[in-house]
């Protein structure tokens, strides 16, 4: 290479250097030297390249949000809702249901995923916000946020934990917006607009799953299930979701139609900002919200062979496991038997399949080495998160779990060493506290009565996460309550009218049980109860065949 090459070549490289202004690239005495190495080679000097002028600041005025045409029609029509029918909507952590009566004998299975062109009866509780700033729901919500790991984007899971970890106040303050991870639009998005959302979309695929079968779908009055809260934020979760879901309503009547392919992030906060400020709500469509336990004790009592048995209600989803007591009495075998509800049992635990997940992750975690801390590490704890629930769905049937993560590391557990992990055994005897916890909570009379010789506990399992072991290994066995031995027995949840219905709907029965028994036409009262065991049962209850009691 001559001198001449030399200095051209050295002169486009300080060219580019100071053009591009690459920091760190070249200090300002190496540029120093390439200058004088040019010019000591013959080269032409080469003037130092300016950096660009500042840009000129133009303010631009701020975009209007859209105005939406609300349509008001629930509000408008006159404040009555279909006769003789109502629909449990059970919104449910991972996934939501709906179930809808028609009084005095007609029970409605109401395929939610097929409604949506699926399969299946349950909606994922899904929500994805993306790129191309559009909303997604359910299916496409889990679709949409696949193959995003590098991304470092969030899909929009356990939504309804936004509530169950508030006690009061409002989810659209600035402690609740979302990240931007969440939602990388730039419109400013709240946890309760996100919840309002998201029950619009439940509602309107409930409503049309049920139009097959009444005249006013729209106008169907709805119950809706509730964890177990506890009495400090019973109030203000019931008022927050009776709120939510009348303001969904109006929500679902205007994006009716809209959902498949997403909805622009800016129409749905705009709508969702009208709706707050209406003076009135379609308050009237919306009955009382109804702890898990009590609509499964509701729908899904066994036959009781006995003048008096006595029933532990364990309702397990992703996010909560709830319990309660039930006592089921007739005064001769001729008798049908009524149901009363011990209201001292019900209590939650906010711990459920979700928790499981989190500790499958950790385990697979731990096994692989996986570091939180670094952005690789990250990555794959994304993806992980996105696919845990099936992962763990595999385990659980196969008793074996092989996995690829998503940077090509291939693995295998198996179930027994999962099992054995001492954050899992530690799970377990949570929830089994739970249990004891419950029951501890009943007058000593009671215990008595269950510790005596003959009595059995039946224990009725349900919910979508009720088949994991340690929650099976709740209806099985002796129990120890403030030094009462109880034994517990395990039972067929599922009512006897559902021998009649398609088989796929007695498959899924644990998982639809909730909005199964929110349906029925009359609820146990949580004032039923005697505190105290008398060996009889003081009036008022219900009679169990109002409310379908039986089993098989």
């Amino acid at each position: 290479m001559d001198k001449k090459t030399a200095a051209i070549l050295l002169a486009s490289l300080l060219e580019r250097i100071e053009r591009d202004h690459a920091i760190g690239a070249a200090s300002s005495h190496e540029r120093q030297a390439l200058r004088l190495a040019v010019q000591a080679l013959g080269g032409e000097d080469v003037p130092p390249v300016l950096p660009p002028p500042a840009p000129h600041i133009v303010v631009v005025p701020p975009v209007e949000p859209p105005r939406i045409d609300l349509v008001l029609s629930s509000i408008q029509r006159e404040e009555k809702t279909e006769p003789d029918a109502l629909m449990c909507l059970d919104f449910g952590t991972a996934m939501s249901k709906a179930f809808a009566s028609i009084f005095p004998d007609q029970h409605l299975d109401l395929a939610l995923g097929v409604a949506v062109g699926r399969e299946g009866y349950a909606l994922p509780s899904s929500i994805f916000i993306a790129d191309d700033c559009k909303v997604y729901f359910g299916f496409e919500a889990i679709e949409m946020s696949q193959g995003l790991e590098s991304s470092g984007r969030e899909r929009l899971d356990s939504i309804k934990g936004w509530i169950s970890l508030q006690q009061e106040g409002s989810l659209d303050g600035d402690a609740n917006i979302l990240s931007k991870a969440m939602n990388p639009s730039g419109v400013k998005l709240t946890q309760g607009d996100l919840l309002r959302i998201y029950l619009a979309y439940f509602t309107d695929v409930a409503e049309h799953a049920l139009k097959e079968h009444v005249t006013e779908p729209r106008y169907v009055k709805r119950r809706y299930a509730r964890p177990c809260w506890p009495d400090s934020k019973a109030q203000w979760g019931n008022n927050l979701m009776r709120r939510m879901l009348a303001e969904a309503q109006v929500l679902a009547d205007t994006f009716s139609g809209y959902w498949s392919g997403g909805i622009n992030v800016a129409e749905l906060k705009a709508a969702v900002e009208q709706v707050k400020k209406l003076e009135k709500r379609p308050d009237y469509l919306i009955g009382e919200g109804v702890p898990e336990p009590v609509a499964v004790a509701a729908g899904a009592i066994a036959d009781s062979e006995n003048l008096r048995d006595a029933f532990m209600v364990v309702d397990v989803g992703a996010g909560t496991t709830d319990f309660g007591l039930f006592i089921s009495t007739r005064r001769s075998e001729e008798d049908e038997p009524r149901v009363f509800q011990n209201s001292k049992s019900i209590q939650g635990l906010m711990q459920a399949g979700d928790k499981v997940d989190g500790l499958l992750r950790g385990f697979i975690a731990q096994k692989e080495s996986i570091d939180p801390s670094d952005n690789s590490g990250k990555l794959i704890l994304a993806d992980l998160s996105r696919r845990i629930r099936s992962l763990k769905e595999v385990l659980f049937k196969t008793g074996t779990l092989e996995y690829t993560l998503s940077d090509d590391t291939v693995g295998k557990i198996m179930l027994d060493d999962f099992l054995a992990d001492p954050k899992v055994i530690r799970f377990g005897q949570a929830v089994e506290d739970g249990f004891k916890k419950a029951l501890g909570a009943v007058d000593e009379s009671w215990l008595r009565w269950l510790a005596m010789d003959g009595v059995r506990l039946h224990v009725v399992l349900t919910g979508g996460s009720s088949p994991l072991p340690m929650m099976q290994a709740l209806g099985k066995g002796l129990i120890e309550v403030n030094g009462h031995r109880i034994v517990r027995q395990s039972v067929d949840p599922s009512p006897s009218w559902m021998d009649d219905m398609p088989d796929e709907l007695l498959t899924v029965y644990p998982q639809l049980a909730v909005a199964i028994g929110g349906a029925a036409e009359t609820m146990p009262e949580t004032n039923d109860a005697p505190l105290v065991f008398g060996g009889g049962v003081r009036a008022p209850s219900y009679v169990a065949g109002n409310i379908h009691v039986g089993g098989k």
